[in-house]
């Protein structure tokens, strides 16, 4: 019997030797930026586009310009597409087959920002352009940050005519950290119609939720499109 249970224990040595656990895998890939100084300074956590991390890194002006770091700011980027094979054209499964795996990461990232001594662990925010604005109401609305910001967010999380998808509003309550929510009244791509709607679950579920329109604005008002 005992000769039975050293075998059992070896073999499963080697298994998990050669077959870790995936819950025990690297964080997803991120970079992080440090202002001047040795802290401890708060930090963003910078959620990007469906048009991947590295189309947002080069248009969003915020993130070309080092706004972030210039005000202080320690800066995580998560790139949370690249793991998954997420693309522009299957952006929507952001939404629903990757959500669950996505929320881990991204708490995963909040984690480390706080168990770093060059940040201060309770001053995190989250800033999250489009696609990234549904993950900034992830986080806030499940306390994981101490508030969070919302550029054009995704506010209606599937392809039909109705939400049916009921995120990224399920995750607001009384608890929820402050949210603000930044939205262009002619947004073509998250239409207000919906956005409002969103935005009213969001208040019927007593979320703190801050909102501004712009009048005569589109999606990605901050973009570089023209490519300088």
């Amino acid at each position: 019997m005992l000769k039975y249970i050293r075998i059992t224990l070896s073999l499963l040595i080697v298994t998990y030797l050669l077959y870790p656990d995936s819950s025990r895998s690297e964080p997803i890939k991120h970079e992080i930026s440090y202002p001047d100084g040795n802290g401890p300074f708060p930090a963003v956590i910078t959620l990007h586009t469906s048009g991947d991390f590295y189309v947002t890194k080069k248009w969003i002006k915020n993130f070309s310009s080092k706004a972030w770091t210039n005000a202080g700011y320690v800066v995580y980027a998560p790139d949370f597409f690249t793991r998954h094979g997420l693309t522009p054209k299957t952006r929507m499964e952001t939404f629903s087959t990757y959500r669950v795996k996505i929320e881990r990461e991204l708490s995963e990232i909040v984690q480390l920002a706080k168990n770093n001594p060059k940040v201060h662990h309770k001053n995190i925010f989250a800033v999250g352009f489009s696609n990234g604005g549904f993950w900034a109401s992830f986080l806030a609305g499940t306390e994981k940050i101490t508030a969070g910001a919302s550029h054009y967010g995704v506010w209606k999380g599937n392809m039909g005519r109705k939400i049916t998808n009921p995120y990224p509003m399920k995750y607001f309550s009384e608890k929820s950290s402050p949210m603000l929510a930044l939205h262009g009244e002619d947004d073509g791509t998250q239409k207000m119609l919906f956005v409002e709607d969103a935005w009213d679950r969001i208040k019927n579920n007593e979320g703190k939720l801050a909102t501004h329109v712009y009048p005569g604005t589109d999606h990605a008002w901050d973009s570089k499109i023209d490519g300088k």
